[in-house]
């Protein structure tokens, strides 16, 4: 009898942790995705470098010239880009790759193209896949962090999206979490893209400023820096910071003149 009980015990016991588990993988899909893609990535990596007996340079080399090399390199690039949200790949590294790779010029075109295409996705599972009130609680987080000042930009999300999105992205503001707060929100696709692109401008060319600065073999360790597009890449940072400043400050403006009227009244 006892011996019954406790296989019944143990059943129940499992039972939980498998529900429990595959709660978890519902919850976190694009976790998964991630865990999946980067499994496969790495997996095949290490085989390809050894059946060509490769190292990390010759296999960084080899990326580089068909990136470069091949008329469907850029369209790689875009295309890895426009991934990222799913795979978890940080944008600001693919940027920076973009001027090494590339160069100052092409590079911010490509960059520049792919990371406002890539905000299509975050914002498209926010408008069509979510409730708001799923897309607000997925966005903001715990509150514990930078993403908390999303917050605050909800109420003129409604009133202004264009500059509020616009300032958001100025501000460097969690860039997924822009994209589906805006989407959960219902926001209309042509002012999110449009302030998304805009918003894009200067952040854009300060990290491909930075990729094109490195001059030189990163893999042996022989690099220089271009001081002139460093010194161009940090003027246009500091631009974009006094605009994003200069807007957020108007916001705060707006707000308060607006708060104030429905007092008077």
């Amino acid at each position: 009898m006892a011996t019954s009980e406790h296989n019944m015990e143990l059943t129940e016991q499992s039972s939980n942790i498998i529900t429990r588990i595959w709660q978890w993988v519902k919850n976190h899909p694009t976790q998964i995705t991630a865990l999946i893609f980067w499994t496969i990535v790495i997996l095949g990596t290490r085989q390809y470098m050894q059946a060509n007996n490769l190292g990390f340079a010759e296999l960084a080399m080899q990326l580089s010239d068909l990136l470069t090399g091949t008329w469907y390199g850029p369209l790689l690039y875009i295309v890895i880009y426009l991934l990222r949200p799913l795979i978890l790949f940080p944008a600001s590294l693919l940027t920076l790759l973009a001027g090494s790779i590339f160069g100052l010029a092409f590079g911010y075109v490509y960059a520049l193209i792919a990371g406002t295409i890539s905000a299509l996705i975050p914002y498209s599972v926010g408008r069509w896949f979510s409730s708001e009130e799923e897309a607000k609680e997925e966005a903001l987080g715990d509150g514990d962090d930078e993403e908390s000042r999303l917050q605050k930009f909800i109420g003129a999300m409604r009133e202004n999206p264009f500059q509020a999105v616009l300032t958001m992205r100025l501000l460097f503001l969690p860039y997924d979490g822009v994209s589906l707060l805006a989407g959960g929100l219902r926001i209309g696709l042509i002012p999110f893209m449009a302030a998304t692109m805009i918003g894009n401008l200067g952040g854009t060319f300060a990290y491909v400023g930075a990729g094109a600065s490195i001059e030189g073999d990163l893999t042996t360790g022989e690099v220089s820096v271009d001081p002139t597009i460093i010194a161009l890449t940090v003027g246009i940072l500091i631009v974009s910071i006094v605009v994003s400043r200069v807007l957020n400050r108007r916001q705060e403006q707006q707000k308060n003149e607006k708060m104030q009227a429905a007092e008077a009244v």
